[in-house]
């Protein structure tokens, strides 16, 4: 006769063998979830740099004379004072306040007076947020440098400048923030991007929808451009980008110069 050994694992048994192996685990554990931290920090980083990168090619095209630091206007709630370098500001262009005070703005200019380097905008700053001496600002042709006028929209779409870039999906994850004139301070995420019509799919509806009045800004990350740096015929120029490190926030900056010419 052949005897079975019938005796299975005690209860104590078992919870030792799951302690055993949750100790062996929760360190593996630990670390994939350390791994794809740093994995998505390291991702965002290589991506806010490109974008960075991509601003500062933007940026060569730029006349000498169209960025620079505000000065003190007071009196105006519809005008800027450039910087005294101010060369031949177009009327229709845009301008955009980069850093410092009434940061994010963006107006078309519809007067100039080259004389005392004041330039009229339209619509008026917002209210508490006209430029004083603390703001840098950029002055565009419409549709570079990330911003533009709106052509028309529709709930869930909206249609950018016609010279934006080409490229379907050139634009997608890209956000949008109408930074000025009709529906003026809404954000959206953009989820695909027709290069032929120009037309941006966003990610949820518009609450109020954009209109020909309206003025767009277009990012990847959050961005400011200054210049840190100007004499007569050298600007030196930073462009920091921020992007998200878990639940930090970390910046990114890259200089350029850009010479009188």
């Amino acid at each position: 006769m052949v005897w079975k050994n019938r005796e299975g694992m005690s209860l104590i048994e078992v919870i030792v063998a799951t302690l055993l192996l949750a100790i062996a685990i929760i360190p593996l554990l630990q670390f994939f979830i350390t791994g794809s931290t740093l994995t998505a920090t390291a991702r965002h980083e290589v991506t806010a740099l490109n974008f960075a990168q991509e601003l500062i090619e933007e940026l060569k095209s730029v006349n000498y004379n169209q960025i620079g630091v505000a000065r003190e206007f007071t009196g105006a709630s519809n005008k800027i004072r450039l910087a005294s370098d101010a060369g031949n500001i177009g009327i229709n262009q845009l301008i955009t306040i980069t850093a410092g005070k009434g940061e994010g703005q963006v107006r078309k200019i519809t007067g100039y007076d080259a004389d005392a380097q004041v330039a009229t905008v339209d619509p008026a700053w917002d209210t508490g947020k006209a430029p004083d001496a603390t703001s840098h600002y950029l002055v565009c042709e419409n549709g570079s440098i990330l911003t533009g006028t709106v052509q028309s929209s529709t709930a869930s779409t909206v249609t950018l400048a016609g010279n934006e870039n080409s490229r379907d999906d050139f634009f997608k994850d890209y956000h949008i923030m109408i930074a000025g004139g009709k529906g003026a301070g809404q954000v959206q995420k953009i989820k695909a991007f027709n290069g032929t019509t120009k037309i941006a799919t966003i990610e949820s509806g518009w609450h109020t929808k954009p209109d020909a009045t309206s003025l767009y800004r277009l990012y990847r990350y959050e961005y400011k451009i200054e210049v840190t740096t100007a004499t007569e015929n050298l600007k030196t120029i930073r462009v920091t980008t921020f992007y998200p490190s878990g639940d930090l926030l970390k910046e990114l900056s890259l200089t350029t110069e850009k010479h009188r010419r």
